[in-house]
């Protein structure tokens, strides 16, 4: 039996058919939600579809959709299913989380947390602090209720003094605060730093941050100086209280369901920052190509959410990441069996569902891909994307297809009709 590489890497040589480039009808600004209409005939049917009349179905569908790829793979069988210009390389669009959110997941795992802490200088056993440190960690949802909570522990710690400023140290991150963004109208994501508060909305978050901070002090009757400065925790600090943002696991659903730009960005320099060279988008880029490549897929971008038009991969490779993301090891133990299904079950959870939630919520419904596919946007002026898996039986892993379609140089309304008849087809098959 062929490997799953082995088989999506045999379907590359199959014979492709040129697809003609669409005008585009209107502009579409990055992945959001669309609307397309409730389908009905042949598409909104669920009886089952054999693999011969899936492949006439799917190839009829994919043309006149622009610059196009296509790649559908049944990781049950090690079958590829589908393919057009499979391994050809095309603009991912929002379809680039896809890369950035897997590495995050699998690096951190589903329960790890982000940690924003308070440090002291010195023990604080008899109440005062001769100098108090609030430190970042990356936490993209962090906001004036966790700054609260924060002090909060501070205060439950004993700590009734603070002598001097209150320091803040964003260092985990670098302080590029902007992302490349190339071939697209400039789209603002907000202020990245490792200590960032209400979505990076604030032109300076580690110092709002910190002024948050220090009035929630105050609110607990704990005396601080009158201002905040920057500074980095010295190694000799105590660390004395802890907030943790959600678990990875919620972090990564919150980046993908509504495809949340700054979040990607985020958690893109977390990566770099606890895994790489550096805390940077570059840094972040690094282990994403590592953790790509690893699993026979080749991602080429410069950022983490998908704002620019050199952010590229084929569909095998989008499909090899994204079976690698479902399966488990038979010969390893019980015990990384189970951790290897609620990575698979977080990231399954983290992907919009097709009539139900998320840039998906009011497409695809009333075809059998409505609550059976679990995917990912992706959207620019002239460029649509939609890849994931589609259930057969519920949402068991076991019985998945893994597609990708990526389409450039299409009209984005007429790609969004056709990849949600192609979903429903691929829905439909049989096994």
């Amino acid at each position: 039996m062929l490997s799953h590489r082995g088989a999506i890497a045999i379907a590359l040589l199959a014979a492709t058919v040129v697809m003609p480039a669409a005008a585009q009808a209107r502009p579409h600004g990055p992945d959001r939600a669309f609307n397309t209409p409730i389908a009905h005939g042949a598409a909104a049917a669920h009886t089952s579809v054999s693999q011969g009349k899936l492949a006439a179905g799917l190839g009829k569908l994919f043309r006149n959709v622009g610059k196009s790829s296509a790649f559908v793979f049944d990781p049950g069988n090690h079958q590829v299913l589908f393919s057009r210009k499979g391994g050809r390389s095309r603009i991912l669009a929002s379809n680039s989380k896809l890369f950035t959110t897997s590495t995050a997941l699998s690096k951190f795992l589903p329960d790890t947390r982000l940690h924003t802490t308070a440090w002291s200088a010195d023990d604080i056993s008899d109440g005062v602090s001769q100098g108090l440190y609030l430190k970042g960690g990356g936490d993209p949802t962090l906001s004036a209720t966790g700054l609260t909570k924060l002090a909060d522990r501070v205060k439950a710690a004993g700590l009734t003094t603070v002598q001097g400023t209150l320091r803040y140290d964003d260092s985990f991150l670098d302080h590029v605060t902007g992302i490349p963004e190339h071939g697209i109208g400039f789209e603002r994501v907000g202020t990245l730093s490792g200590l960032t508060v209400d979505n990076g909305s604030s032109g300076d978050p580690a110092k709002s941050a910190a002024q948050r901070f220090e009035d929630a002090l105050r609110k607990d009757g704990i005396s601080v100086g009158s201002s905040v400065s920057p500074a980095t925790v010295p190694p000799s600090a105590n660390q004395i209280a802890d907030y943790g943002s959600a678990t990875m696991a919620d972090l990564v659903q919150a980046t993908n369901v509504p495809s949340n730009n700054f979040f990607a960005e985020m958690l893109l320099k977390d990566v770099g920052g606890q895994f790489g060279s550096s805390g940077s988008t570059a840094g972040g880029l690094d282990v994403v190509r590592q953790f790509a490549s690893k699993e026979g897929a080749r991602f080429n971008g410069e950022n983490g959410s998908g704002l620019s038009r050199r952010n590229k991969a084929s569909p095998a490779s989008v499909v090899k990441l994204l079976d690698s993301m479902i399966k488990i090891d038979e010969k390893a133990s019980p015990e990384e069996q189970l951790a290897q299904e609620r990575l698979r079950d977080a990231w399954i959870d983290s992907l919009a569902v097709a009539g139900r939630s998320g840039t998906v919520a009011h497409r695809m419904r009333g075809t059998a891909a409505a609550g059976n596919c679990h995917v990912k946007t992706g959207t620019l002026d002239g460029v649509s994307a939609l890849s994931g898996y589609c259930f057969r039986g519920g949402d068991d892993a076991d019985h998945a297809v893994t597609f990708s379609l990526l389409m450039n140089r299409t009209n984005v309304n007429r790609a969004h009709v056709v990849q949600g008849r192609m979903a429903a087809l691929i829905a439909r098959f049989s096994g």
